[in-house]
């Protein structure tokens, strides 16, 4: 009997040995477990079944640990999670800056400055090229001077007649008044004469009309007192409040065709073309190209099919081949109506790019969410298993496995969404699934990737 215990515990410890030699180089899982078992016997045989039975022997104890041990399954195991879970389709789209403005000159005139190279960075305002501003510059001056000239005769109106003013005119009406007083004298005189046959009809005539130009002189001397003393009527005002307001726009117009011979850069950007030298003159043609990267603007075109699955702000994920990474879009805009000689729609969607790395024209993936489960638990496609049943999966508690019938919602070649038969935190047997059984021991074995 000595002699059979004795091989019994050289066979067991063998056992444990090969365990873990074997434990390390599969992993710390295994590692881990028989550590703590052999740990928990101890050399004096605490700890384990066989340690609260005194009529059962320390090898014996060992013997059924290792025994247990080898028909636990070796097995790994994700964390369910809960989140929104989408379906994608990609479309290829190429890339464009989200702004772009192209500059024109408003006028023709030499160019005698470009500020700017290709590639340089400007803000909104900053100037690119700048044009002969000469003529344009003394346009803006006699503008200036007629809005003064306008201006004062309407505060002229507006205050009233001075003083100076009125004795002059009431001066003017004395002359006047004393002149027409000598040609009537005057012409009573020529016209006894006359009568008496001392003078020729032809100087009477003339006596008549000195004294017709006298009276016309003191009525008009007598009308501008009066009108000087009465002040501006309203129509005058009005007149001259005209004349104000074109001088305005006259000068406005004219420093708007001054502010033409600078070409500024409306937007924050980098100058992507530059179509001006200095000397030369510049017409209507382009003379340059400042575009906007910050963000990239794309432009891809979804069927029919899958255009009322999409909403704008709907996140979207863009791989840009020649920097080999991914980025986040969002959705901006989704066209009512498809795109000419296509039979899709378009959709704009907008990707931060602050670093400038993505250069407009540069091709991309776009993989667009066309179907989606929100809030839903989500496990690994290699979790999941099927039988005439329908779909199920092992969950690991406590050492052992239960079998879980399942509901899936959607799906996709990596994850799936189940709309009942787990909750969130839960664990799935993702590998050494196959040949489970409902209540079976696991021992969980993961690599240190999940």
């Amino acid at each position: 009997m000595k002699k059979f215990l004795r091989k019994n515990r050289v066979l067991a410890v063998s056992l444990i040995l090969m365990a873990v030699i074997s434990a390390a180089a599969l992993g710390n899982g295994f590692y881990d477990f028989f550590v703590t078992n052999v740990s928990a016997q101890g050399p004096g045989g605490g700890g384990g079944q066989g340690a609260g039975n005194p009529e059962m022997s320390k090898e014996a104890a060992a013997e059924e640990e290792t025994d247990n041990a080898a028909e636990a399954a070796a097995v790994e195991v994700a964390e369910v999670k809960k989140d929104n879970f989408y379906i994608y389709t990609t479309v290829s789209a190429e890339s464009e800056a989200s702004e772009e403005v192209m500059l024109s000159p408003r006028i023709q005139e030499i160019v005698t400055e470009v500020a700017v190279n290709v590639g340089d960075s400007v803000e909104a305002g900053d100037r690119l090229i700048k044009l002969d501003s000469r003529s344009n510059e003394i346009s803006v001056i006699q503008a200036e001077a007629s809005l003064k000239s306008a201006e004062a005769n309407l505060q002229k109106a507006l205050n009233g007649p001075r003083e100076e003013e009125i004795s002059r005119l009431e001066a003017q009406l004395e002359q006047a008044e004393s002149e027409l007083k000598l040609r009537r004298e005057n012409y009573e005189r020529q016209q006894e004469l006359f009568e008496e046959g001392y003078l020729s009809q032809e100087e009477i005539d003339q006596a008549n009309n000195q004294l017709v130009a006298a009276q016309s002189s003191y009525q008009s001397a007598l009308k501008n007192l009066e009108m000087t003393k009465a002040g501006a009527t309203k129509e005058e005002i009005a007149q001259l409040e005209s004349q104000v307001t074109q001088a305005e726009a006259a000068l406005e117009s004219a420093e708007l065709k001054l502010s033409y011979t600078e070409i500024n850069s409306p937007i924050a950007g980098i100058v992507t073309e530059i179509n001006a030298q200095r000397s030369e003159l510049l017409s209507g043609n382009s003379a340059a190209v400042v575009s906007n990267i910050d963000k990239i603007k794309l432009t891809a075109y979804i069927s029919e099919n899958n255009i009322n699955s999409l909403q704008a702000g709907d996140q979207v994920i863009v791989n840009f081949t020649a920097i080999e990474a991914d980025f986040t879009g969002r959705i901006k805009s989704i066209s009512p109506r498809t795109a000419a000689n296509r039979r899709s729609f378009p959709v704009e969607i907008i990707v931060d790019n602050p670093d400038n790395i993505i250069k407009a024209g540069m091709t991309s993936q776009v993989s667009i969410p066309i179907d989606r489960a929100a809030d839903s638990i989500i496990i690994p496609q290699n979790a999941l298993l099927e039988d005439s049943s329908g779909y199920y999966a092992f969950v690991a508690k406590a050492g052992k496995v239960e079998r879980r019938k399942l509901e899936i919602s959607l799906e996709n070649e990596n994850n799936a969404a189940v709309s009942s038969g787990l909750a969130a935190g839960e664990k799935v047997v993702t590998l050494g699934k196959e040949g489970l059984s409902d209540g079976d021991s696991i021992q969980v074995v993961n690599r240190g990737d999940n």
